[in-house]
């Protein structure tokens, strides 16, 4: 059906278009002006992936092979003197990741806008999955397997797990469309509406833990996003003003997801046969936003401002604590809900302020402020008792937590041009946050240096240079406080102990940054341009004694672009990055039920990351207005390493104990993605060509952690989908015609 329908749409717009008489002046239809162009054909597979190694290929596009196809289609209806036009396109028609435009209106003084696109999300092809989705969003496992009759671990069910059925594709679509209209009844005056829904339908992976073990299922997502923007824009000589306000609708047809648990098949005061989780829920967001900008007669000065305000609410009812009725029994009347819903109000005030001026003609100076506040202002609620994962009942007195924050940043930075080709900038910069009660660290500062050199001495050679040191302080880290806000009654020593006192987060933690970028670009002909780029950044989060300790990345990269005549032009490019962090850890066994801290039990993890992305390309006219031929060339290279070891062997508690702490080698993971390609097109008659192109994709993953991963897999009380991105070869085979008129 999809291949007919396809099919059709490429005949019917290369017959619209051929009716065109090409040696026309100028193309006219009920007197109006036109112009296009629409480029269809077939495309195949010499070698494709298989349909479980497709994950990857199509993660974010639609490749439908063996069948017409139009790529692309373009109309422009218009009055010969430009006063009314009208333009119609789109590309991919007939495909999950096709789009649409249409555009109409009269110059200077309206317009009307419509847009469509769809954007597949492929998750996976290769799940396997044995609970049925015996209606939307609820997961039931068949009846007699070992683990939920027996109580077994998870192993025994392995083989039934893991000769479970494949899923059909994983995924997920969204279909965004939008409406706009822009009015311009004078010329200083603008006046925009727009409206945009997005439809997000489909599936993707989900855990649903069960105390210490837990099932993968799938998420329903059947969301729907409404977009309502008006904006008004006055522009005058001097000065110019901006207001705008934004609706925002999230709406989620379910509101839980059920899954019958992997090891119980009854109900018991301990744990549950079946368990529930919270999907996203219904909200609204009011934006409103006011912005502008004045000339200043004093020293060439320019201010601009915005401001913004956001009031953010959510309703939606609470789910019961648990769906098994003998923890509620016991949980008693200490597990009746506060109240029925949240009373969600986040609101959220963004406030800038830039001002530029010269007072001399060599000196340029800038300021920068920005105001982030995020105040979360939702019912703070007492629940007496809580329940964990449908399993463990909490006979406690807790609060929820809430996330208020503010965040400033001044910068100040002054420009002086020494000599026309050369310019020097100095600057300062200061960064605060204030957090609630809720965070470790109340307040942190951080305070920048910046200083940059500009060198431009001639039309060929341009150096832009840039070394930013900075460093973070706080005034204390409090590792208890997010349990002493959420536990009513006084937090005992084996709370306490859930952060380690020595744990800094690295958000939080102090640190000293240096940073430096150089960017070089070269032309000694107007033919040949050489671009280098170096960057580095060296992150030392002192006083962490456990936490992220060193952060260091770099870059460094050249482009290259060379015409060495007419008809030929070269690109080339190659670009290394590496990123490198060293964190120190501490097992903490318990014992007696307290965490205890043994000082030779701590490993040391150094990560790794190396990416390598090489990229060429050529284009050449082999012969004058008949035939062209171009070769792209694509690489990326991906190296992950953690390397742990203990720096004193762990020797302080129980055999079993000293086991667990002691670090262990991890092998290495890699990916790397190759995309080869080339076309020749060939121009016939006078407004047709034929393009005959040929690509090579190539995926190859080495990951440990997934490349033998089942449903079931020894010693991990979890069950998986199983899915993974598998490594993939296709050679790809298109043939297109396109025709293009005016």
């Amino acid at each position: 059906m999809r291949a007919a329908a396809t099919a059709r749409l490429v005949v019917a717009a290369l017959a619209a278009l051929c009716v065109a008489d090409p040696a026309a002046a100028q193309t006219q239809v009920f007197g109006l002006d036109v112009e296009g162009d629409v480029e269809a054909g077939f495309r195949g597979f010499a070698d494709q992936p298989s349909s479980q190694r497709r994950a990857k290929f199509e993660e974010y596009r639609d490749f439908p092979a063996e069948r017409p196809f139009l790529y692309q289609l373009n109309l422009r209806f218009f009055k010969p003197d430009e006063s009314y036009s009208t333009e119609f396109g789109g590309s991919k028609w007939g495909q999950q990741d096709q789009e649409f435009s249409l555009r109409t209106g009269r110059l200077g003084l309206w317009e009307f806008g419509f847009d469509w696109d769809q954007i597949p999300h492929t998750f996976s092809t290769n799940a396997r999955m044995l609970a049925t989705e015996t209606r939307r969003g609820v997961f039931t496992l068949p009846a007699g397997l070992a683990g939920r009759a027996a109580n077994a671990g998870l192993p025994a069910d392995g083989p039934s797990y893991n000769a479970a059925p494949r899923l059909d594709e994983i995924s997920v679509r969204w279909d965004t469309a939008r409406i706009l209209f822009k009015l311009t009844p004078t010329p200083d005056l603008e006046l925009k509406a727009e409206y945009t829904r997005i439809n997000k339908d489909g599936d993707r992976p989900m855990g649903v833990p069960f105390g210490f073990n837990f099932i993968e299922v799938l998420e329903p997502i059947e969301q729907t996003v409404h977009d309502f923007r008006l904006q008004g824009t006055i522009a005058r000589e001097r000065w110019q003003l901006q207001f705008g306000y934004t609706l925002s609708i999230f709406q989620n047809s379910l509101s839980a997801l059920t899954t019958d648990n992997p090891v119980r098949a009854t109900d018991t005061a301990a744990a549950s046969a079946s368990g529930t989780m919270s999907l996203p829920p219904d909200n609204t967001a009011h934006t409103f936003s006011l912005a502008g900008g004045v000339n200043l007669p004093w020293w060439r000065t320019r201010v601009t401002s915005n401001f913004s305000y956001s009031l953010r609410l959510q309703n939606d009812d609470f789910l019961p604590h648990t769906r098994n009725p003998l923890i509620m029994a016991a949980g008693g009347s200490d597990l009746v809900l506060p109240q029925k819903s949240l009373n969600g109000n986040v609101q959220v005030f963004l406030f800038n302020l830039n001002a530029t001026s010269r007072p001399l003609p060599p000196l340029t100076l800038s300021l920068k402020y920005r105001l982030y506040d995020y105040m979360d202002v939702s019912d703070v609620m007492q629940f007496g008792a809580t329940v964990d994962a449908d399993t463990t009942l909490h006979a406690e007195d807790r609060r929820p937590g809430r996330w208020s924050f503010r965040k400033q940043n001044t910068d100040l930075d002054g420009r002086w041009q020494i000599i026309r080709p050369v310019a020097f900038t100095l600057g300062v910069g200061w960064e605060r946050w204030d957090r609630n009660e809720h965070r470790e660290v109340p307040e942190s500062d951080e305070f920048f240096g910046k200083a940059a050199l500009d060198v431009t001495p001639s039309d060929w050679l341009l150096v832009k240079a840039k070394y930013t040191p900075s460093f973070r302080r706080i005034n204390l880290y409090n590792p208890k406080a997010h349990p002493s806000h959420t536990v009513v009654e006084d937090v005992g020593p084996s709370t306490a102990a859930q952060q380690s006192f020595l744990l800094r987060k690295f958000d939080e933690g102090e640190r000293d940054r240096q940073r430096v970028d150089l960017l070089v670009q070269l032309t000694p002909t107007d033919t040949f341009t050489v671009t280098p780029t170096v960057g580095y950044r060296w992150d030392d989060y002192i006083r962490s004694v456990l936490g992220l300790q060193q952060e260091t990345s770099w870059s460094a990269g050249m482009d290259v672009n060379w015409s060495p005549v007419e008809r030929v032009s070269f690109s080339a490019g190659y670009v290394h990055e590496s990123i490198f962090q060293k964190m120190r850890s501490r097992s903490r066994p318990s014992i007696g039920g307290v965490a205890v801290d043994f000082a030779d039990f701590d490993w040391i993890s150094d990560n790794t990351d190396t990416i390598e992305t090489v990229h060429a390309g050529m284009k050449a006219t082999l012969i004058p207005r008949v035939l062209d031929w171009t070769f792209g060339a694509n690489y990326s290279y991906a190296l992950g390493r953690i390397e742990t070891w203990n720096p004193v062997a762990p020797a302080s508690s129980t055999a079993a104990n000293n086991l667990t702490a002691t670090a262990r080698p991890m092998p290495a993971f890699t990916d790397s993605l190759l995309r080869l390609e080339t076309a020749l097109k060939y121009y016939f008659w006078k407004n047709w060509t034929a393009n005959l192109g040929y690509a090579l994709e190539e995926f190859n993953k080495h990951d440990w952690r997934t490349d033998t991963l089942n449903p079931v897999n020894t010693g991990v009380n979890g069950v998986y989908l199983g899915n993974d991105l598998k490594n993939y070869t296709a050679h790809i085979v298109a043939l297109k015609l396109a025709y293009r008129f005016k």
